[in-house]
């Protein structure tokens, strides 16, 4: 008797433990004011996603879910996108869908989203709907915001522009706002990164200035912030998901058929001491395209990257990595990368600086992204990687987020205003947004 009511008891409270009520969140805004918070960006804080910037796709920008958050703490008055027409935009969104390569094989795989844009719509000024509380201006590097002209342009900002003349930042000042979110900087080393080396790196110097110009003009205003700065891009999907040996050798006879055809290359070589062109049964290095080899070729290093929009039936059945050296636009090579490196590495520098002159915090997602790459991220009994297609933070271009990658980007946010303003903003349920979507 004795042992069954210890039984019972233990039980009671077990199921009181496990109905108790949770604790009640206070919400504070701390030292900051979010009465008029403004986003200033570049794709990423627009809402692109998937190669393109579609609706549904903004309802779930990291803006939209900071912005909720703090209008239901009531701590915001309101908050307003430059939301496209439709779900199309200017016609470059991708969806998961089946397509057939060159061999026959089907698979799944990033498609064209199927729907013809109506570009008529996507240009159509929506000026008269401003003010906007997102800024977020896809393509837009630093000294971007600054341009007069920058809206004749650039269409993404076009379409929401006050007047032609105007610039990003004047957008932003005219609304006075009394708390920034800025995040930008990407542009200035993306495009040296996605274009293979090609395109040029913005110059330090030019980064820091026009940064300055910015935050200073805002804390002029009176306006506080947080400045995120730039992850590595070559932590991206869109660098890491296609090997650097992705050609495979199933036959001893194409292995013999290869060294044969780069005999001549591989005596030159050995006589000047470089790395020979080898195969081998399983996986194999590609040739690529490099000007500084006295060939103007040789194999890639395990290390270097390959982009992830490399035509994968050029290599299957035309010869790129084997006969044909894959042309450098696809490939950034291990100096390259040390060139990108450098460049984000002075690039954070000159926001942490900037940051601190004007006692505006830092938002680490350069940090935040390394983390994601190395560990990954659990989070609501799911773990977050950056693994294309299945890691759930990269859509489908490789380079901008998901709703739940912007979730995630949303919550690191609220945890520096929180940490840095003596605030308590709640944070979000990234499973609460959306993923891609599979057919």
């Amino acid at each position: 008797m004795l042992k069954n009511t210890i039984y019972f008891l233990v039980l009671a409270l077990f199921v009181s433990a496990c109905t108790l009520e949770p604790e009640e969140f206070e919400a504070s805004k701390g030292t900051a004011d979010f009465t008029k918070t403004i986003f200033l960006g570049n794709s990423l804080t627009a809402g692109y996603s998937s190669g393109e910037l579609y609706q549904s796709a903004q309802m779930e920008s990291f803006p939209a879910i900071v912005a909720q958050s703090l209008i239901d703490a009531g701590f915001m008055e309101s908050f307003k996108q430059p939301l496209m027409p439709n779900e199309t935009g200017f016609g470059k969104r991708l969806k998961l869908g089946y397509s057939t390569d060159c061999t026959g094989a089907t698979s799944l795989g990033p498609v064209g989203y199927g729907v013809d844009p109506d570009l008529v719509a996507a240009g159509t000024s929506i000026a008269a709907d401003g003010p906007f509380q997102n800024l977020g201006v896809p393509g837009a590097q630093v000294s971007h915001l600054l341009y007069s002209g920058y809206a004749t342009l650039n269409p993404y900002f076009g379409r929401f522009a006050s007047a032609a003349d105007a610039t990003i930042l004047g957008e932003a000042v005219a609304q006075n706002p009394t708390f920034t979110v800025l995040w930008i900087g990407n542009n200035d080393v993306l495009g040296y990164a996605t274009s293979g080396g090609v395109a040029p790196i913005t110059p330090t110097t030019t980064f820091a200035g026009s940064l300055d110009a910015i935050v200073s003009t805002l804390d002029a205003l009176g306006s506080k912030g947080v400045l995120c700065n730039i992850p590595d891009v070559t932590s991206t999907a869109f660098f890491t998901t296609v090997p650097y040996n992705p050609i495979p050798l199933t036959s001893q006879g194409n292995v013999d058929a290869l060294t044969a055809a780069y005999a001549n290359y591989n005596t030159a070589a050995a006589a000047q001491g470089l790395d020979l062109i080898e195969w081998t049964l399983g996986a194999n290095a590609m040739v690529i395209e490099d000007p500084t080899n006295f060939a103007g070729m040789r194999q890639i290093k395990p290390g270097e990257l390959v982009r992830l929009d490399i035509p994968q039936d050029s290599i299957k059945c035309y010869g790129w990595g084997t006969q044909v050296p894959v042309p450098g636009e696809y490939v950034l090579t291990s100096d390259e990368l040390a060139e990108i490196e450098t460049a984000v590495d002075n690039f954070n520098a000159s926001i942490a600086a900037v940051a601190a002159d004007y006692g505006w915090a830092v938002v680490d997602m350069n940090g935040m992204l390394e983390d994601i790459a190395n560990n990954g991220r659990r989070i609501e009994g799911k773990t977050y990687t950056i693994d294309f297609v299945t890691g759930g933070v990269f859509s489908l271009d490789g380079i901008h987020l998901t709703g739940n990658g912007n979730a995630i980007v949303a919550n690191e946010i609220i945890e520096t205003i929180n940490t840095n303003y003596n605030a308590s903003i709640p944070k979000v349920m990234v499973s609460n947004y959306s993923g891609l979507v599979f057919p």
